[in-house]
């Protein structure tokens, strides 16, 4: 049950890290600073390369942003018809979570340390509680994932669902996976269906 609570924090924090971004921020963001042309799929895909490859991704999903985000490296895409958002991070030292770290109990020291950086984050989550823990494809592996529902704080919408999880690339670094809608809207269909068509970049 400690490792569970845990996950559930680190959950918390990582929300809190791209909250702002991948559940509606960028729209924002775009209309009111940025009003250009938005790049094309064949662009965001290039510019992606050093994430994953998103070449195979079904057509029904779409890049939306590939940047650096708040001192993180990450691919935000979107599923058309759902507004689904989905989130590949590339590991850095501050957020250095590993799949081990799901079971093998060392996430506390990790997490407090993250904790502390954020407290002040303005995107925050309430009331968060795991609902099923599991496995998935992605990057040509099994990796775990912490299904969760939360309540947001300074977003349109109150209630969210969705998943956290932990790739490795080829040369053992790791990288955040995240998927999260509306509460009535997540599936984890559209979530597994996207992340087995990313693939590990061959370099």
């Amino acid at each position: 049950m400690g490792c569970l609570k845990f996950i559930i924090k680190l959950a918390i924090i990582i929300l809190a890290i791209i909250g702002f971004v991948s559940l509606g921020g960028w729209d924002w963001i775009n209309k009111n600073w940025h009003p250009f042309e938005k790049p094309s799929q064949e662009a965001l895909i290039e510019k992606s390369k050093d994430v994953a490859d998103f070449s195979k991704i079904p057509d029904e999903y779409e890049i939306a942003k590939s940047a650096n985000i708040l001192g993180y490296r990450a691919v935000l895409a979107e599923h058309d018809a759902t507004g689904q958002k989905l989130a590949v991070i590339n590991q850095n030292k501050t957020l250095n979570l590993t799949k081990k770290d799901f079971k093998d109990g060392n996430l506390k020291k990790k997490i407090d340390n993250i904790n502390e950086k954020l407290q002040y984050q303005y995107i925050h989550i309430e009331n968060f509680k795991i609902t099923k823990q599991g496995t998935m494809q992605t990057m040509g592996q099994t990796v775990p994932y912490a299904q969760f529902e939360a309540e947001v704080t300074n977003l349109p919408f109150q209630k969210i669902k969705g998943i956290i999880s932990v790739a490795e690339d080829k040369n053992g670094k790791d990288k955040i996976i995240i998927s999260a809608n509306q509460n009535n809207k997540y599936s984890q269909i559209i979530a597994e269906q996207f992340f087995k068509k990313v693939k590990l970049n061959e370099k």
